[in-house]
């Protein structure tokens, strides 16, 4: 087979294989696709596929061909973010700056401590979760922030599926998950500090206030000329599809730069467009990026995963931080959210919602594991915790009296 005949194999069981089986198999009411996509990812990767039948895989799945995946993967995954950020409505949330602020801050703060805490006794009890390079301490704190993350994305991702996108509560949960993402990386920049040979340009993290304040400050800058460039907009044309693609991709070179993540760079440009013109964008961009793009990027997520299940340690550490990633996350959410006058059925589901891990879990893992704080053993718990956390949340929303039921 020819280079190009293999691309297009992956792009058939990567766009293809995962919605035939979420949309046929009876479980598209129940799972969101993007776990079904990780999922795929995983069965045709090389603890799956590349076990059974080694040849097919090799074929399939080289170096080469896979670095080809990884660039579509996050231009997919930048210009969702961007479209999440356009579908955002901050006038939806006049009155509510005191419980964004509130819940913004618990449901960061209380699961990274119970987290740390939990982590701590991991670390004593089963000292072959941490890694090489990590004290307990530092073990503890990497496993505060797994349980403490919002997956962006993955979020935007599940309520576009549910239909909950334009809801206010789903509103609510992305600008949520967005200062919480931008805390994410700042801790775990801090944290990766205190590790012996950090990643190269991790000391830039020192800067990172700075440097943060003073790209917060452009993007707010140029919020002026562009509502002046789309107020007259009709059609976008190739002028300002090209404006909008050079805004996205050189914020999220700015965010990568700096330590944010290119991912909180295209969300911020999508918040700042002007909503008038939010509607032509959406429909020339969010086909494309939502069907044909995205699954690279989830799919590819589940292909570089692979999971260690030989050790009865592994059963325990998952189950445990299972339950304190669910119960700490809707709980740190739920009740500042009703002592703030929020329904209760509004703020267990905004809780349900920021207990969504994802994509971005694999990331942060990845970076752990990477610099030595985590072991194997404890990536593929936690792994295992992101995946099974973040399916949970479709069925937990349809429950009899949760949201999705609520609004049948």
């Amino acid at each position: 087979m020819t280079s190009i005949a293999i691309f297009f194999v992956q792009a058939l069981l990567v766009v293809s294989l995962p919605y035939a089986v979420w949309r046929y198999s009876g479980i598209r009411r129940m799972i969101p696709l993007v776990v079904v996509q990780i999922l795929v990812g995983i069965l045709v990767g090389p603890s799956v596929l590349g076990e059974v039948t080694p040849e097919v895989w090799s074929l399939l799945f080289t170096d080469k061909t896979l670095v080809v995946l990884k660039g579509l993967s996050w231009l997919a995954v930048v210009l969702f973010a961007f479209l999440t950020g356009l579908h955002l409505k901050p006038s939806e949330m006049n009155g509510m700056g005191k419980t964004f602020g509130v819940v913004s801050l618990s449901s960061l703060i209380f699961p990274f401590l119970l987290g740390g805490c939990v982590g701590f006794w991991v670390a004593y009890a089963y000292p072959a979760s941490l890694g090489p390079k990590a004290n307990a301490g530092q073990f503890a704190i990497g496993f505060g922030l797994c349980t403490s993350v919002t997956a962006l994305p993955v979020l935007g991702a599940i309520l576009r599926e549910t239909g909950l996108l334009q809801h206010r509560i789903g509103n609510l949960s992305l600008g949520i998950a967005a200062v919480s993402d931008a805390a994410l990386w700042f801790f775990l920049g801090i944290l990766l500090l205190n590790i012996s040979n950090p990643p190269e340009g991790t000391t830039l993290i020192l800067w990172m206030p700075v440097l943060a304040c003073i790209y917060f400050g452009l993007i707010l800058l140029i919020r002026k000329p562009l509502s002046r460039q789309f107020q007259n907009s009709g059609m976008l044309n190739e002028q300002d599809l090209v404006l909008v693609c050079t805004l996205i991709f050189g914020s999220a070179v700015i965010a990568e730069s700096i330590g944010l993540h290119a991912t909180l760079g295209g969300f911020l440009v999508g918040v700042i467009l002007p909503r008038h013109a939010t509607r032509n964008i959406i429909a020339i961009l969010e086909p494309v990026t939502v069907v044909v793009l995205l699954p690279f990027f989830f799919t590819l997520t589940g292909m570089h995963t692979h999971f260690e299940t030989g050790q009865s340690d592994w059963v325990v550490i998952t189950l445990v931080a299972i339950l304190i990633s669910v119960v700490g996350k809707v709980a740190a959410t739920a009740l500042p959210a009703r002592i703030l006058g929020e329904s209760w059925l509004d703020s267990f589901s905004l809780g349900l919602l920021l207990q969504t891990k994802g994509m971005m879990e694999v990331v942060v893992l990845t970076i752990l594991l990477e610099v030595g704080i985590l072991s194997f053993m404890a990536f593929s718990s936690l792994l295992a915790m992101a995946i099974i956390t973040t399916a949970l949340t479709t069925p937990l929303l349809h429950l009899p009296g949760g949201l999705l039921s609520h609004r049948r």
